[in-house]
């Protein structure tokens, strides 16, 4: 086992902007080279009429995520969406989720990002 994947193996990992591109492949990444991760946390909001877990389940869909569900079929159980919303205060995580969040995440990639070119800086 590569020294990498070793390095992640028990590991859980907190990921913002799993739903956007460098989310996608960063989770892909992951669950591929490091198949020994313990879990992938992902913040996700509902957006455009989809709830949390139907936008969860559409992006597993994904042709990105092929080569993973042949080699693992159960990888989806490895994902683990926390409903929030970056743009609110505490990101809108709820206190349970604060607190397991607080407690077992090992690793923390920011990927969120605004595709909005004309918002206000604060």
């Amino acid at each position: 086992m590569a020294s990498i994947s070793k390095w992640y193996a028990g590991k859980n990992v907190l990921i913002t902007g799993a739903t956007g591109f460098m989310g996608k492949v960063l989770m892909e990444k992951l669950l591929r080279s490091c198949p020994d991760v313990k879990a992938l946390y992902i913040l996700v909001r509902p957006k455009a009429g989809q709830s949390m877990s139907e936008r969860v389940r559409d992006m597993m869909k994904c042709k990105l995520f092929d080569r993973v569900r042949e080699d693992n079929p159960d990888f989806h159980q490895k994902i683990i969406p926390i409903g929030s919303e970056l743009t609110q205060p505490g990101l809108a995580i709820s206190p349970e989720d604060v607190q397991t969040l607080t407690s077992c995440i090992n690793i923390v990639f920011h990927c969120a990002a605004t595709i909005r070119f004309d918002e206000p800086l604060k």
